[in-house]
C-alpha cells in the first residue's frame, strides 16, 4: 500500500492522467493512512505535500481540534485540485466531507459559510438539485444556530450566503428552463420566504414572452398558492399583468 506520502503522490499522478475516480480513492487512502499512523500525522502529510494552511477565525483549543483542522485543510486542498481539473463530481464528496467537521463552524464561520456555497454550486453544476437543497437547508441551520448563541456576526454571514445561494438557484434553473423543478422541493419558514424573495428579485429581468415553461411570476404564483400565501399570489399576478402592459406600451412606442 505504501506510506501515506507515497499514496498521496500516486493520487497526484492519477489526477494528471485523468483517472479521477482512482485519484479520489488514493487521496482518501492517504488521509486515512496518515490519521491511523503511529509515527506521523495528517498535519505532517499536509506540510510534506504543500497543502496550503488555512487561517482560523478563533484559536484552536485542543489537539482534537487541531487534528480536525488538518483534515479540513487536506479535504479543501484535494477538492480544489479536482475543481481545477474541472471535475465537480470528484470534488463534491470532499467538500461534503469537510462540512461534517464542526471545528470549522466553531472556529471559522466565514470559511464554513463559504464551504457551503462551494458544495451548493458543485451540486447545482452537476444537476443534483436534491443535494443543493440539502446544503441550503444545512446553511439555514447554521444561521439558526448562530442566532441561538447570539453570534450576530456569524449569523449575518450565513444569512448573506443563504441569500446568494437562493439567487443563484433561481437564476441557474431559469437559464436552464428548469425553474419549475423548485415546486418539487420543500421549503418551510424562512427558507420559503427567501425563495419567494429570490424569485421576486429575478422576475423583473426575466423573459415573460414565450419562455419555455412557467415564467418567474407564474412559478412564484403557483408556489404561493401551494403554500397558502394567497395575498402574495395575487400580488404576483398583479405584477405580471403590470409587466406585460408596460412591455406592450414600450413596444408600441418604438
Amino acid at each position: 500500500a505504501g506510506s501515506p506520502l507515497h499514496v498521496y503522490l500516486g493520487g497526484e499522478t492519477l489526477l494528471r492522467e485523468g483517472r479521477y475516480a482512482a485519484a479520489a480513492r488514493a487521496f482518501e487512502g492517504a488521509m486515512r493512512g496518515a490519521e491511523a499512523s503511529r509515527t506521523s500525522s495528517l498535519g505532517e502529510l499536509n506540510r510534506a505535500v504543500g497543502v496550503p494552511p488555512l487561517s482560523t477565525e478563533a484559536p484552536l483549543e485542543s489537539a482534537a481540534e487541531r487534528d480536525e483542522w488538518a483534515r479540513y485543510e487536506y479535504l479543501a486542498a484535494v477538492r480544489s485540485s479536482f475543481d481545477a481539473a474541472g471535475q465537480a463530481e470528484a470534488a463534491l464528496p470532499f467538500a461534503k466531507r469537510a462540512l461534517e467537521l464542526r471545528v470549522i463552524e466553531e472556529r471559522a464561520p466565514k470559511a464554513y459559510a463559504g464551504l457551503h456555497v462551494v458544495a451548493f454550486k458543485d451540486s447545482l453544476d452537476l444537476g443534483r438539485l436534491a443535494d443543493a437543497h440539502e446544503v441550503l437547508t444545512d446553511l439555514h441551520g447554521c444561521a439558526s444556530s448562530a442566532h441561538r448563541r447570539v453570534d450576530k456576526e456569524a449569523e449575518a454571514v450565513y444569512l448573506e450566503r443563504r441569500a446568494d445561494c437562493f439567487n443563484t438557484l433561481v437564476s441557474v434553473l431559469h437559464a436552464r428552463g428548469g425553474v419549475a423543478q423548485l415546486a418539487k422541493l420543500r421549503f418551510d419558514g424562512e427558507l420559503r420566504s427567501e425563495l419567494f424573495l429570490a424569485l421576486r428579485r429575478h422576475a423583473p429581468a426575466s423573459d415573460v414572452h414565450g419562455a419555455a415553461g412557467p415564467n418567474a411570476y407564474e412559478l412564484l404564483y403557483a408556489l404561493q398558492l401551494q403554500y397558502g400565501d394567497y395575498d402574495g399570489a395575487a400580488r404576483s399576478m398583479f405584477e405580471l399583468s403590470a409587466r406585460l402592459e408596460n412591455d406592450v406600451a414600450a413596444a408600441a412606442a418604438r
